[in-house]
């Protein structure tokens, strides 16, 4: 029995993948992730779904997610908070986990993300990541992202929080074509600054990041589209700015 089978009773968890011409990497992200079902249910028997948001895409990105044993919504808008915040709208779990359809959870994270969320301690939080190649130009990318998120006291990599948590903030800002989930854990630490909890960072924990970006467009152009998203933060509001992110073969 494929282990993202639907159940009757309401989930604990809901992970949300927005999905655009992901048909390449989508099934091995779904198949790290039931992994992570089987192990959250032998050791805590609770109920898990996975929600893929079909992003408009032109590819078998929902015949292969179904596959996998996911559920999968549509959303027509091609826009990553757009996408996230209705298979945001379309879980039915108590704790929300939004992951990517290219990236690889470890097999523990389910387990973690359950843990940190009943201790009371956490508002909720994020992981840390590890990449699946390694490269002068990742070892900078990686360096400088954990010094960024460092500064800010937050992760933005495998993001969870209750669904109440979630509804509160107003999901992910729409305003935003990308750099929303960094938007994201920063209104999710100051919401937990108001109800005296932490943004949880786990350590034990990961998020196996892909570096396709890295192949499609190279370490230099990655690098000074960094610099002007850093010096011009505005044009995370423009799709057309944000061609990393929609552009690109895939």
């Amino acid at each position: 029995m494929n282990s993202m089978a639907s159940v009757e009773t309401r989930p604990r968890i809901s992970v949300v993948i927005p999905a655009y011409n992901e048909e390449k990497y989508i099934g091995a992200t779904l198949e790290s992730i039931n992994q992570a079902i089987a192990a959250y249910r032998q050791s805590h028997g609770h109920a898990v779904e996975v929600i893929v948001v079909n992003n408009n895409s032109a590819d078998r990105t929902e015949e292969v997610a179904r596959a996998h044993g996911a559920k999968v919504v549509f959303e027509a808008k091609n826009q990553i908070s757009v996408a996230m915040n209705a298979g945001a709208r379309a879980a039915r779990g108590e704790i929300l986990v939004i992951s990517f359809a290219d990236d690889r959870p470890s097999p523990n994270f389910l387990v973690r993300i359950d843990e940190a969320m009943r201790s009371g301690l956490y508002i909720g939080g994020a992981a840390k990541i590890l990449w699946d190649k390694q490269s002068p130009w990742v070892s900078f990318f990686n360096a400088l992202g954990n010094g960024i998120r460092g500064l800010l006291g937050v992760s933005n990599n495998l993001l969870f929080t209750s669904r109440e948590t979630f509804d509160k903030i107003g999901g992910f800002d729409e305003r935003y074509y990308a750099g929303e989930d960094m938007k994201f854990a920063t209104d999710l630490k100051k919401q937990g600054k108001r109800e005296g909890k932490k943004f949880c960072v786990l350590t034990d924990a990961y998020l196996l990041k892909s570096t396709r970006k890295f192949d499609q467009f190279g370490g230099i152009t990655l690098a000074f589209g960094l610099v002007v998203f850093l010096l011009c933060p505005w044009l995370v509001r423009f799709k057309k700015a944000c061609f990393f992110w929609y552009g690109g073969e895939r």
